[in-house]
């Protein structure tokens, strides 16, 4: 790797301005050419926090080329979203179900728009875009996947008309047990597993978090509470994540103790059979 050459501005993220930055990457933001996978209970509000999150993007870095591709609402669903939310109105949207009634070349289509470089793709939801181009192209699931990952592989790598490494933030169904939808490959494909959970799935009404699941390029297992019962933003709670990171501390160094004392509890005990030993 010591050969290995990148633009410094390759390291440079994308922030949104909310503590959300703090768990998207150790160093804060959003990193460039990665693949962020979005799962949550039904109605946490998976679409809800990637539009806010993209929007703060685009008015925070203006220059920022962010798409939103949308395969399982129409216009008229997200011209409610707007209402609530005005700053989502200046996202560029793909409507991948208006766009593909009677056109046969739905890959072709995804493959092109991409292709004129994207600083960031969101897509809502990977499982019903793969449905879609399954039928349109009268595929296999399987292979509808992997053809698929390989086009997000390309942007990853900058193989487009703006050669810019494009990241994806890509929504995913799951099952009603809650556990993600997707092959192995897809799974090993993903740089975090962002995860958005009630305090109680059986309530709808209980409070919201984001949390990370598998993070290449930050912590796992830090809640980031947030609502979406104010207009214009989401509001996370940044004085509780400050107090979920002191309490994780002290578990860690709780359990660090632990584990030294009982390391020093085998020296001695073993100290103690050996000098034993020796007296015999």
């Amino acid at each position: 790797m010591k050969n290995v050459e990148f633009d410094p501005q390759f390291f440079i993220n994308y922030l949104s301005g909310t503590p959300l930055d703090e768990l998207l990457c150790s160093y804060k933001g959003l990193p460039k050419g990665v693949n962020y996978m979005i799962i949550g209970d039904p109605g946490v509000g998976k679409t809800t926090i990637i539009l806010d999150m993209i929007a703060n993007f685009k008015t925070l870095q203006p220059d920022t080329k962010i798409l939103f591709i949308s395969a399982e609402m129409n216009e008229i669903d997200l011209a409610i979203y707007v209402q609530r939310y005005p700053k989502f109105a200046d996202i560029d949207i793909l409507f991948i179900e208006g766009d593909f009634e009677g056109n046969s070349h739905s890959l072709a289509t995804i493959e092109k728009v991409l292709a004129e470089g994207w600083d960031i793709v969101a897509i809502d939801s990977f499982y019903e875009l793969q449905g879609i181009v399954k039928e349109e192209e009268d595929l296999t699931m399987r292979k509808t996947e992997s053809m698929l990952l390989s086009i997000i592989k390309k942007q990853n790598k900058a193989q487009n008309n703006r050669q810019v490494n494009t990241t994806f933030l890509t929504i995913q169904q799951v099952t009603k047990s809650g556990a993600f939808i997707g092959s192995n490959r897809l799974k090993h494909s993903i740089t975090a597993m962002m995860e958005l959970r009630l305090d109680n799935p059986r309530n709808i009404y209980s409070d919201r978090y984001v949390t990370f699941s598998k993070h290449r390029r930050g912590d796992v297992g830090v809640k980031l509470y947030y609502n979406l019962s104010q207009t214009g933003d989401v509001f996370f709670d940044k004085v509780r994540l400050e107090n979920d990171r002191q309490l994780k501390k002290l578990q860690n160094e709780v359990s660090s103790n632990l584990h030294n004392y009982a390391d020093r509890f085998t020296e001695l005990f073993n100290n103690i059979n050996l000098n034993q030993d020796d007296a015999e």
